[in-house]
Order: C-alpha cells, then structure tokens, then sequence
C-alpha cells in the first residue's frame, strides 16, 4: 500500500492535542458540582478536537451525571474526580484547560491546591506570582504531584535505598510532612491524569499498577484521601464511583478528514467500545484479588503473541478506491495499522520486556490487547526510558528530534536509587560512583514491589482515545504524537521515513 499520503491531512499530525470549547465552560468547574457541572460540560455530547470529535457512552442508564464522581464536597479541598477528568477533555485533562482557568481565576480555582497540583506541597502561594511559580509543572506539562510513600523492604529481590535531597523547587525529598501520606516517607512523582473511563478494559490500574482492578473501590478510597484531602470514603460513596469508572466509556469517534471511525464497516468510535465491553469474546475480564501475582480471567480472548492482526479496527477500509481526500485519509490510517501491527522494534541492551528473549520486539509486544492497546498481564510493566535524561540525552545526542523530550523530562525532580546489597550510604560514594546506581525521574513501578529492578517501569496503558491525551507518556514527556513517534523511533531504530511517521501517526493520533 504505497499510495500518495494527502498533504493536508499530514501536516495536522504534530500538534498538541487540545479540545475547543469556550472558556466559560472550563472556568464553571469552579462554579458548579455534582449534575450541574456535568451537564455544563456535556457528559455524553460529542466534543469537538483539532481535528474530529471525542463523545463518552455507557449502556447503563445508571451511569450519569448525578454520580458522586462529580461531587466537590467528598473531600476538603474542593476537588472532585471531574477536577482532572473533564468530560470535554475526554476525561483527561489538557494543558490550554489549567492555563486557562489559572489565568482566569488567577490561580485560585480549586484545581489549584498546594497538596495535589503544585510543585511542592508546602509551597507559598500567596500571591500570583507565587502561584505562577508554584503551579509551574501543572501549567506546562498537565502533570500531577502524587505523593507517595516509600515501599517497604522485598520479601525477595534486591531492595534499594533513595538519595536523600533539598531543593529550593521540590522541598525536602523524602518528605515527611506530605498531606498525601500523613505520617509517611514520600517521594514526588508528577504524571499525567490517565483517563478514568474505559477502566473496565485495564489489567492494572494507574501508572505503577498500585491498585488493583479487582477492587476499584479501594483505588477510589485512596484517591479521595489522598488527592481530595477526604476523610475515610464510605463503601457506598467509593462503590458509586468505581461503577461509573468501570461502566463509562470514551473514544474518539470522528476525524475531520477521514470523517465517521465507524462507517464502511469501520469499528472504531466510542458505540463499538461499548460493544465491546458487552461482547462474550472480548478481551479478559479479571477476577482474582491481588496486586503483585497475576489475576485469574474468567473471561479472555487469547492473546497471540506478536500477532499481526492485534489492531483490525480499520481492516474495511483497506480496499477503499484510491480517490478523494476522505479516501486518502482514510488510507493512511490502514497504512498506520499496519505499521502498528508489523514494524520491526529492535530492544535496546538496557531495556527488558517480559516475555521476550530475542533482540526485537513489535508495538503489539507491549500494547497486545487486540484492539485496545493495553496489555492483559497485570504484571506486565516495562522502563521504556522516558523516566530517565541519561537515556534521553544519549538519544537526543544522536537524533535531535528527540531533544523535546530530554528538555522536558530534565525540569522534573532527579532521584537515586542504591540497591540494598551495596551498603554504601551516599553520605561516603555520590550517586553515579556506583555503577550499580540507578538515576531516575520516578521510580515507578519499584514504588509498589520495593525492587530496584522494578525502576522506571510502567504499563502500556490503553490506547483508546489516545486523540485526547497529549502530552503524552507518564510524565507528558512528549508534547505531541510526533514527538512521541520520534522518541519510538530513536529509541528501537526503527527506521521510520517521513510518510511512514505520518501513517503511523494518523492511526494513533486519529483515529484510536
């Protein structure tokens, strides 16, 4: 399939993704709660985007905007679950919306608190330039302070040791005087707001898989007590939510050039989804308890390792005649499948990924659920390097394409993990005299399991409604789904020409 690519619709790729609407509707947040700032917002309405439209759905009629995950009294500081899961944003939230509203309420909207969305939580916001100050990484990069505790020791596996810090930006580090973890040791770790629909499809649930998909309740528990500053959520409150989280889908559904992403027999788009999740041979459903051993499916389409047909969504529109921009387009998202389904990724020395003994790799290596992009195994993480300015700059150094990334992952707090079988404090040997010392902007997943090994590595997440996400990677490293590609590029040699990156990036930016 080596047809001409529609100029128009190549150009449109690298921008940052942004949603249109009014800036009333995002500053009303501050405004309204519960059915009211739902409705203000459009909970099932179409969306519009740069470049199509995003719509959210359920079959359950329960399911709606009277749901506690719209209430801003569950905690104390104003907050609710919609404060950074708007449903005009996909249920993200999107650099241009805080701006926004930060230049709007001068920084005193409730999405505003030192203890969540600010660089350290115990910053001095007390005047606007305060704030400006304070807010810097949430302004610029969409990413959340999330505090969390250290992990205890291992039962088995190497265990590891943090450097400790004081910075004028970040404060102590460890903090022991984090409203997130009252009582405890905790790092700063600053990611991106996943989108919290869809939930029903993941394996493991957020960043590091801390929570468990078995039991969304506790995960909404702990969320409000750390994030809303809640007191102890009741079982009934924490219930409500997790069904909304696990029943309510998001996707988007059409591109402005391609048109409708379910139509000539098309499935993408937000009513398949929900098709999907009703579907007896859809992908697997977990049951069993139990965040670190893997979960029992009672229901699982088997997964085919490496399979060449794990995304089929557009496979109908692979014979469409070569004519019209509409059939361009839609070509190009084929070709993009297909790149995403076949290209060969060769792994780096430093990179592990479960399961695999060889040297090269596949997109659907990782992202392996057909159709989704997640993967099945709960215990599937991986450090793909976007944690780290070592492994960013050594890229950069070779590709510039990627120096955006290094740029923005360098202004994140920088962390030192010493493996407890080196009983060298760093009091006597500097981080990075030991070669066994492990540099990172967020441990992790080494933050749930204890285990240096563990370091910098999270899930592939899922890919629907990827269009709404940017910036993206956990840390919104990348700024733009070019930028993303670029990264993949130099960091698995690839190998991709330009038309390839626009093909591939119209199927993931576009059209998932």
């Amino acid at each position: 399939m080596n047809r001409k690519r529609q100029p128009l619709y190549a150009r449109s790729v690298s921008r940052t993704r942004k949603i249109r609407r009014p800036l009333l509707a995002a500053v009303c947040l501050t405004l309204l709660s519960g059915f009211a700032v739902a409705a203000a917002l459009g909970l099932f309405s179409r969306h519009p985007t740069d470049d199509g439209f995003v719509q959210t759905a359920t079959s359950d009629r329960t399911l709606n905007a009277s749901n506690k995950f719209f209430n801003h009294n569950l905690g104390t500081n104003g907050q609710a679950c919609v404060s950074c899961h708007l449903p005009s944003d996909g249920f993200d939230l999107h650099v241009e919306t805080i701006q926004d509203v930060f230049a709007a309420s001068q920084g005193l909207d409730q999405l505003f608190r030192t203890n969540d969305t600010a660089d350290r939580p115990d910053a001095d916001i007390s005047t606007l330039a305060a704030r400006t100050k304070a807010f810097k990484l949430f302004l610029k990069f969409g990413i959340v302070r999330i505090g969390k505790s250290l992990p205890a020791a291992p039962a088995s596996g190497v265990g590891f040791t943090i450097a400790p810090q004081i910075t004028a930006r970040y404060g102590p580090l460890p903090n022991s005087n984090d409203p997130q973890a009252v009582g405890k040791e905790t790092l700063s770790l600053f990611r991106r707001p996943l989108v919290n629909t869809n939930v029903n499809f993941d394996s493991s649930v957020l960043w590091d898989g801390r929570a468990s998909i078995t039991n969304m309740p506790q995960q909404v528990k702990n969320a409000a007590v750390g994030l809303l500053l809640s007191g102890p959520l009741s079982d009934a409150d924490a219930d409500e939510i997790a069904a909304f989280m696990t029943g309510v889908y998001t996707d988007q559904v059409s591109d402005n050039v391609a048109g409708s992403l379910s139509v000539l027999g098309a499935s993408g788009g937000v009513k398949n989804l929900v098709a999907l999740a009703a579907d007896p041979a859809r992908p697997c459903v977990f049951s069993s308890p139990g965040v670190l051993s893997p979960f029992v499916p009672t229901t699982c389409t088997p997964v085919v390792p490496d399979n060449a047909h794990t995304m089929t969504l557009f496979d109908a529109w692979a014979d469409l005649p070569d004519k019209g921009t509409v059939n361009m387009a839609r070509q190009s998202i084929v070709r993009g499948q297909e790149l995403f389904n076949t290209i060969t990724l060769h792994i780096p020395p430093d990179m592990d990924i479960p399961g695999v003994t060889g040297t090269t790799a596949h997109c659907v290596t990782c992202h392996a659920t057909n159709n989704l992009g997640n993967n099945p195994d709960a215990t599937f993480f991986v450090r793909i390097g976007t944690d780290s300015t070592e492994i960013l700059k050594a890229l950069a150094d070779g590709d510039p394409l990627v120096r955006p990334l290094f740029l923005r992952v360098s202004q994140l707090p920088q962390y030192c993990l010493r493996p407890t079988s080196d009983p060298t404090p760093f009091t006597k040997a500097r981080c990075g005299t030991h070669i066994t010392d492990v540099k990172t902007t967020d441990p992790g997943r080494a933050m749930v399991t204890g285990l240096i090994t563990d370091a910098g590595k999270f899930k592939p997440p899922i890919l629907r409604n990827l269009n709404t996400r940017s910036p993206y990677f956990h840390n919104g490293s990348a700024g733009s789904i070019e930028d993303l590609i670029n990264f993949y590029n130099a960091r698995f040699q690839i190998g991709l020409t330009d038309e390839q990156k626009t093909d591939l990036g119209n199927f993931i930016d576009k059209a998932l």
